[in-house]
Formats: structure tokens, sequence, C-alpha cells
């Protein structure tokens, strides 16, 4: 017991003690220069190296536990049958696991070898074990049970019917979301950082919307083997694989934790500093984020720009009038002649004065 939680607490902690300037180090061939650290190439190198570890240890942290879910067994491998077989299948193999391990018949040897490899056990407990599986099995309420809640809910509960079984475990449940979501809440809040927020979240919903589904549907053991022909399962070795829903449960609470870690490894170096920053930064530039000021201030440089280019075609046209008074009296005027007429062509009086005039003379000329 103290082995499996060590090992638990040895695998979440193992994300925060990644190596990481060992591994970049394995991809540079021997004698090739290493990018300076601060250079555009060696961050995005390191950070493709990163994320390739982190996901090489996700896909670790899943297939140990579905490992660890394949040595513990469960009744059905107990017996030797499938979730599918029918209660005679089940009699006709526990008579005859029965008549091999009777401690009865088992009294030259005191201990056998458990079903986990880790320890010895009198071949009294193995019996029983086989006894208790029997009839789980050949009960349809405690088999409904056990296959959404595992072998605990079946020898300590005091349920009878299907429905206290399903209520005794939502009970247990639903306490567990409620604290889970409101730490998560918390965590976003003050801890982690706004990128990935919404994956977060949403892997916890389709978690919990998962467990509902298994939990209150009449069959939810997965079989592959029914979904793909037969010639294809033989030969993927898939005719006895199967998982229960208490074991698809235990590995979907897993992957969302895991998952969630990982998420929060693939979090961008400047994401938590930014997200910070940007509302201090904010506050003092009127309400707006980083981005936008920056995006501002360069359409101000752009306007500048524009102007002053103006300004110079303006002065560059004027250069054959320098030096002439004269001349350049007469465009002045000119200009501001062409200026004056322009604003009075424009004016609405002027144009409603043109178009009534301009009916008029077509009233006539018809």
């Amino acid at each position: 017991m103290v082995d499996d939680i060590l090992s638990t607490v040895l695998s979440y902690a193992g994300w925060a003690f990644l190596p990481r300037n060992i591994y970049y180090r394995i991809t540079i061939r021997a004698g090739d220069p290493h990018p300076s650290p601060s250079s555009p190439r060696y961050a995005r190198h390191y950070r493709r190296i990163y994320i390739a570890v982190i996901a090489s240890y996700l896909l670790y942290t899943l297939y140990e536990t579905y490992h660890k879910l394949r040595v513990e067994g469960d009744f059905y491998q107990l017996l030797g049958v499938l979730p599918t077989s029918n209660d005679r299948t089940i009699k006709s193999r526990f008579r005859r696991l029965a008549a091999l391990h009777h401690p009865d018949k088992r009294q030259s040897q005191q201990y056998i070898l458990n079903s986990d490899g880790d320890g010895y056990e009198s071949p009294d407990a193995l019996f029983v074990q086989l006894r208790l599986a029997q009839d789980t099995l050949l009960d349809p309420v405690k088999r409904f049970a056990y296959d959404r809640f595992g072998q605990a809910v079946v020898e300590g509960s005091k349920a009878k019917t299907m429905g206290e079984f399903l209520f005794a475990g939502l009970r247990v449940l639903l306490p567990q979301y409620i604290g889970g979501f409101i730490v998560m809440v918390l965590m976003n809040l003050f801890w982690l950082s706004a990128w990935g927020r919404y994956w977060r979240f949403y892997i916890s919903f389709a978690l919990l919307a998962l467990e509902l589904a298994l939990l209150t549907h009449h069959n939810g053991t997965f079989i592959p083997a029914s979904h793909f022909p037969t010639w294809l399962s033989t030969l993927l070795h898939l005719d006895a694989f199967y998982l229960l829903p208490f074991q698809s449960l235990i590995l979907a609470r897993n992957a969302s934790m895991t998952l969630n870690i990982f998420i929060s490894h693939l979090t961008p170096p400047d994401s938590s500093s930014s997200s910070s920053s940007s509302r201090s930064a904010s506050a003092g530039n009127g309400g707006l984020n980083p981005p936008t000021q920056a995006q501002l201030t360069q359409l101000v440089n752009l306007a500048r720009a524009n102007e002053a280019e103006a300004t110079r075609l303006l002065q560059l046209g004027l250069v054959p009038f320098k030096g002439d008074e004269e001349s350049a009296g007469k465009l002045r005027r000119g200009m501001k002649e062409v200026l004056v007429l322009g604003s009075v062509r424009d004016a609405p009086e002027v144009k409603e004065a043109v178009r009534m005039v301009m009916e008029r003379r077509g009233g006539v000329g018809s």
C-alpha cells in the first residue's frame, strides 16, 4: 500500500524535475557550435525538446496506470472468463478452479504467489477470492455495482438494489467533483496562467460527463473486439481484451490529471509574467493592454511620417518659384482661388442649386 502511494506521488512529482539542458546537448552533433542561450534558435530548439520530453512522460504515466490495472486484475480475469460470459460458463470455470485451489488439496503448499507477484497469500485467501468472484458475477445487482465501482463497493456496501448502489456511488462522486472544481477555480485565479484555462475546464467537465455516462449506462464495458472484424481482432489479439467501467474511469481520471499538468507545462514562458504585468501596465495606459498600446504608437508614427512626406512633396513642387516673388504670389493667389472654388462647389446648397437649374434646363429643352 505504501509502495503504491509512493509510486503515485513520485509519478506526479516527476513532472517538476524533468531535465532540460541534457536533452538539448544530445540533439547537437559533436563539433557543431551550440546556439547562444539568448538567441531565438536556442529558445525554439529548447521548446521543441521540452515538449517532446513532457509528451513522452505523459504517455509513460498513462501506460503505467494501464499496466497497474492489468496486473491487479479483476474478478473476470481471476475466473478466466469475459464480461460477455453467461452464468453457466462462470460456474464451470469456478468449479474447475475450486478443484485446483481448494485448501484441502493444498496442504502440502502452505503459501502461493499473489496474482500481482508482490507477495504470497494462503490458499484459503485465494479460494475466498474465487468464491467472492463467483457470487458477485452471478448476482446481477452485485455485478452491476462491481463493474462500475470495483471490489471495494461490493465488499463494504450494505446496498441491495441497483439504485442504492448507484446513489451510494454518486454521493461519493459529487463531493469529489465539487471540491475539485473549487480547487481548479482558485488555482486558475491565483496560480495558473490564463493560457490553456479553457482546456483545463473542458477536460474536467468532459471527465464528469464520461463518468456519469459510464455509471448510468446499462453496458459500459469497453470491448474493442465487438467493433472490429473477427480476423482483425484475432490479428491484434483483442479477443480477450476489455475494460470494465471502473477501469475506464481510473484511466480517465489519471488522463485528466496528467493532461492538466501537461497543459501547465506547455504554457509559454512569457505567458505567466505577461498576464500579471499586462494588468499593471494597462492601468497606467488608460486601460489599454500593451499590444493595443504598441499598435496605437505605430499608427501615430505612420501618421507623422505621412505628414512629413506630404510637406516635403509640397516644398518640392514650389522649387521652380523659389526667388521669384511675383510668380510665387500669383501661384499662391491661384491656389487660394482653387481651394475656395472647390469648397464652394462641394457645399450642399450649391449642389442643390445646380441640380435645380439643370432640371429647369432639361424641362425647357423638352
